[in-house]
């Protein structure tokens, strides 16, 4: 997959770049002073210096298909280094590239920020409302809220990440660098905290390990804010002790005034949910890190090659520099010859020369060299000299001869640097024109190769990607395999358009089940499978249905889930895809369609062969009634769907069924649909939870209760999960 890192590469780039180029995928490191980091440079990694606040950044970065974003911010312990990456540079850059990703499909964005943000709070957990007490942190924070707005608003999957102190062998911007080598050059240290303040000093091959983590988990659920923190923080005085052990001689002085935002915080998502833990502690790792940082030499002072190659990047200084220089030397010159001032032999007809044949061209300057000729014989005549002297005397013709020359030298100089403009523009406009013609046919090899890479990704991964989705859909819960079935399809298929259904006993109605929450028209809550004859057959066969005859009304695609239980081979429920784009007509896509409703057709039929050994545990006596374990399960699991609309629900309370339950039940599944479910509350009250219906349906069936002798009531309050 492709990566993208930018933001302030200091810290956590270099090491996040190596680990993750030996896993074979391919980084771009873009950001200033991205190519001062040291990073080998190889066909798996590209290197850009350039601001991700400036324009050019989108544009540069938009021929790439990133798979994976890393932003990093510029936290507490780097501002010293720096102070240049401001606020506006920090939140104009990560505006900048969410803009970028909004509408790429981007899997994972990370906005890697610190904990500084909670400022003086005492709560550092996940939940816990920040607090910032610093410019820096309100900047953080500011720029966490921008990742929320994009994260609601356009759907992009973001994780804020909020880090403690980063140490490591490649960091040469955090805390504990700046402690080692400051002790390595002073006898006197100081340490910007009060002596028991608390400090989580977090090895950067944990976070890199956390990151590769969070990426693997491609379809499990998202937390919109991770802590990483050491699980074993320490004082200030315990660090000055760890650096006094290599440093006997350095005396460490504490600031009872300075205030430190970077403290340890609480760390719950990526235990729980990515099973992270750090795994290298400070005092394993400090002996390793004070030897590295020790071994670094000193830079060599600049010699007279580095001040010259410094002043070749300022031109206007230099330029001013040469022109005071000449001005001098030009003074010292006229003393040393004794030439002070010679108005008298200034001659302007060869000025006049000089400046029409500069300006405009070799043409102009023999018309002023042929003026200044005439000029000269008038001046000749008047001045009464004979002219057998001007015409025999070759001595008298040098002017003549030297007006000719300077006009067409200084003509030719001007012609010849025009031509070289003129050029110089018909070519750029060639460049230009054929740059427009290679960037249109980038653009289409671009295309195909996202899409050659996602075909040779999804071969390449699909072992790893059918088990990450068998264990998503390793439930036992039949709407829990609806809910995860069909966010695992929405992300596989690449479409939103997906409903699945319900068959009845007689394959005559499918009932909705689940649909995707963006679909433009809400499908049918129950299909007649008469109207589908030409899809009709395919179902009977469990085969899929690929619409390319563009029937009216059809599904692009529908797929059966077969019974592989007794009776064997008999559709239970049908997967559809309303719509497609064009080129998912494809073999590819129809087979990996195949691959993935065979997978849902076994938990499926896992659950039901679940649900059928554990009948008596479930369900209250000679009745399809669950008990209130069960039935909170299921209540749970439609609620979660609805939350996300993909389904929906109404929830009917029955009356007067503490003692009567057995001979009341018949009367109410006689009222009810087959994929209606009837349990008991934990408050000890019977209900039924109505599939794909609304309050006026829910109305109807409170009134055919009421027919049946059973007295309803349609719930308005939820019952409480907890």
């Amino acid at each position: 997959m492709n990566i993208l890192i930018t933001g302030n590469p200091s810290s956590l780039a270099t090491t996040f770049t190596k680990e993750i180029v030996k896993r074979k995928n391919r980084v771009v490191l873009a950001s200033d002073g991205a190519d001062k980091l040291g990073i080998n440079i190889n066909i798996n990694t590209s290197v850009h210096s350039i601001n991700p606040a400036m324009d050019i950044f989108r544009d540069t970065m938009f021929s790439y298909g990133f798979d994976i974003v890393v932003f990093i911010s510029t936290r507490e312990e780097q501002l010293s280094e720096r102070d240049d990456f401001n606020t506006g540079h920090q939140l104009d850059g990560l505006r900048n590239t969410l803009e970028l990703c909004k509408h790429k499909d981007l899997k994972h964005f990370f906005y890697i920020s610190s904990t500084e943000v909670y400022g003086n709070i005492d709560n550092l957990s996940e939940q816990a409302h920040p607090q910032p007490s610093s410019s820096n942190g309100h900047t953080l924070l500011a720029a966490e809220q921008y990742c929320r707005i994009y994260h609601d608003k356009f759907g992009m999957k973001i994780t804020i990440v909020r880090l403690t102190n980063i140490y490591g062998p490649d960091e040469k911007s955090g805390l504990l660098y700046s402690l080692i080598k400051a002790c390595k050059n002073k006898s006197e240290v100081s340490l910007p905290a009060r002596e028991n303040s608390d400090i989580s000093l977090l090895h950067v091959a944990d976070v890199t390990d956390f990151l590769i983590r969070a990426i693997d988990e491609e379809y499990s659920a998202e937390s919109l804010v991770v802590n990483l923190s050491s699980s074993n923080p320490i004082k200030y005085s315990d660090l000055a002790r760890l650096l006094n052990n290599h440093f006997p001689k350095v005396v460490f002085n504490f600031s009872d005034d300075a205030e430190v935002y970077t403290r340890p915080a609480k760390v719950s998502a990526a235990k729980s949910k990515y099973d992270w833990i750090d795994a290298h502690k400070l005092d394993n790792e400090i002996d390793s890190i004070v030897e590295l940082y020790r071994g670094e030499s000193l830079p060599e002072r600049a010699g007279l090659n580095e001040i010259t190659k410094k002043l070749s990047d300022y031109p206007m200084i230099l330029e001013w520099v040469e022109l005071i220089l000449g001005a001098v030397l030009v003074q010292f010159l006229s003393r040393m010859t004794g030439t002070l001032i010679q108005f008298k032999y200034v001659d302007f007809r060869l000025l006049f020369v000089v400046i029409m044949g500069s300006i405009y061209g070799i043409r102009t300057g023999l018309y002023a060299s042929i003026l200044v000729s005439i000029s000269i014989l008038y001046t000749w005549m008047k001045s009464g000299l004979d002219w057998p002297l001007l015409i025999y005397n070759v001595g008298n013709w040098f002017p003549f001869a030297l007006y000719f020359v300077a006009g067409v030298i200084t003509g030719y100089n001007r012609d010849k640097n025009e031509n070289r403009i003129l050029n110089a523009q018909k070519q750029t406009r060639l460049i230009n024109e054929k740059y427009s013609f290679l960037y249109e046919v980038f653009n289409d090899i671009r295309n195909l190769k996202d899409e050659f890479r996602e075909q040779l990704i999804g071969y390449r991964d699909s072992f790893g990607k059918i088990f990450t989705v068998t264990r998503e859909l390793d439930e036992l819960q039949e709407q829990a395999i609806y809910l995860r079935a069909l966010s695992i399809l929405e992300e596989l298929l690449d479409n939103t358009n997906i409903a699945i259904y319900s068959l009845d006993g007689n394959r005559t109605y499918a009932r909705l089940q689940a649909c995707s929450s963006s679909l433009i028209e809400k499908p049918q809550k129950s299909l007649k499978l008469s109207d589908f004859p030409e899809a009709l057959c395919y179902i009977e066969q469990g085969a899929i249905f690929k619409n390319t005859a563009l029937l009216p009304n059809y599904p692009a695609y529908l797929a059966p889930i077969l019974n592989n239980q007794y009776p064997f081979n008999v559709p239970v429920a049908i997967i559809v895809i309303w719509s497609v784009k064009f080129e998912q007509y494809s073999t590819h896509y129809s087979n990996l369609f195949k691959v993935i409703c065979g997978l849902v057709q076994a938990s499926l039929v896992r659950a039901t062969l679940f649900l059928n050994a554990n009948y008596e545990k479930m369900y209250l006596p000679a009745t399809r009634i669950l008990n209130h374990e069960a039935f909170m399960d299921a209540l749970r699991i439609r609620t979660e769907m609805k939350k996300n609309h993909i389904t929906d629900f109404q929830l009917v309370m029955v009356e007067g069924l503490e003692n009567n339950i057995q001979e009341i039940y018949p009367s109410i599944y006689e009222a009810i649909r087959t994929d209606d479910i009837i349990g008991m509350g934990n408050d000890g009250i019977c209900y039924i939870l109505l599939s794909q219906a609304d309050k006026l349906a829910a109305k109807e069936i409170v009134e055919r209760l009421d027919k049946l002798g059973v007295k309803s009531r349609l719930d308005g309050n939820q019952i409480p999960l907890d």
